[in-house]
């Protein structure tokens, strides 16, 4: 497989492994230390942090989601060496399906992923993950909802 089929390939395995709560499965896809940057969603800084602290809050949020769908477009790749950065529409469904939040029971986000690559020891793995120009609709307690619900 050459290298721009491979990011895209790693672009959509997180998409199918974040929904799929496939823990092991993400942590390979990163760098051992990642970029995080949310805060077009959430404000906030940008972070730095291992692999293993960004699956672990992902670990502490979304299995308190009843379902999740993420869907990210066909990426823009562009690569120089043993680094790479792709930008890629993506939109997100999250519910919750309990009594008390019928018809309240979705958070929808949506942007456009900025992610860098570092070829390591000859594999490609995403070094960092920045949301940009994010938007959300629906239930935006959602996430705190969720969060809760996964530490019961």
């Amino acid at each position: 497989m050459d290298d721009r089929s491979h990011i895209a390939n790693l672009i959509g395995s997180l998409a199918v492994h974040v929904d799929g709560q496939h823990w092991d499965r993400l942590l390979a896809l990163f760098a051992p230390r990642v970029g995080v940057d949310y805060k077009s969603l959430f404000g906030g800084e940008a972070q730095a942090m291992t692999r293993e602290d960004l699956i672990g809050g992902w670990r502490k949020l979304l299995p308190g989601f009843t379902r999740t769908c993420h869907v990210i477009g066909t990426p823009d790749v562009a690569i120089s060496g043993d680094t790479a950065r792709a930008a890629a529409s993506v939109v997100a469904w999250h519910f919750v399906k309990e009594v008390e939040l019928a018809g309240r029971d979705l958070w929808l986000v949506g942007g456009c992923y900025d992610i860098s690559f570092e070829k390591i020891d000859g594999v490609w793995h995403i070094a960092s993950l920045t949301l940009a120009r994010a938007w959300a609709e629906g239930n935006l307690d959602l996430p705190r909802i969720a969060g809760e619900r996964a530490t019961r």
